[in-house]
């Protein structure tokens, strides 16, 4: 059995199951449309990050190689075909993308989602969590809060403003972080 360290297709693979939960792509994507003023727009990181320099270095075409080979092999992968086409089809657009910053490259699996579908994103959350549609109107709520208390820019103040709701009511409680929050 492949280990985390030892394959990186099986370590990204694992990355992106857990990303592409409805709850958490929830999360994510909300938290960008807090974020910016344009569509919400969430990135998870598929490859390791390389130094510019070492990109264009002599490791170039192996790195490059092995960058193709990783997302050819993701982009493949039934059960994460799967868990797109379930975001897919409530408006949630996946690609492959190459990205970068001042320090490096990677690529990453690019999560679109325009605001008007971050309902019928949240919906697929409450189904895969049980939630009894009576229930929905309160625990969107509860959700609401928990994303101004914690993934909003202004967080700290928010923190007064908002009661404590825990975590994100779209996840189990045995998954909530144990840190009490202030």
């Amino acid at each position: 059995m492949a280990t985390l360290e030892s394959d990186p297709i099986v370590a990204a693979k694992q990355r992106l199951a857990l990303a592409l939960r409805p709850r958490i792509a929830l999360v994510g994507l909300t938290s960008c449309a807090l974020a910016f003023p344009g569509d919400a727009e969430d990135r998870i990181s598929v490859s390791d990050r390389v130094a510019h320099a070492d990109a264009a270095g002599p490791g170039a075409e192996a790195w490059s190689a092995a960058t193709v080979a990783l997302v050819t092999a993701l982009d493949a992968d039934p059960d994460l075909r799967a868990l797109r086409q379930r975001l897919f089809d409530v408006g949630v657009s996946s690609a492959f993308e190459g990205d970068h910053d001042e320090t490096g490259l990677w690529t990453s699996l690019v999560l679109r989602c325009p605001r008007t579908n971050l309902p019928a994103l949240e919906t697929l959350a409450a189904d895969e969590a049980g939630i009894i549609p009576a229930d929905r109107d309160e625990v969107s709520a509860r959700f609401a809060i928990y994303m101004l208390r914690n993934h909003h820019r202004d967080w700290q103040v928010n923190r007064t403003k908002f009661p404590d709701v825990g975590d994100s009511p779209y996840t189990p409680p045995e998954e909530w972080n144990p840190l009490v929050s202030t």
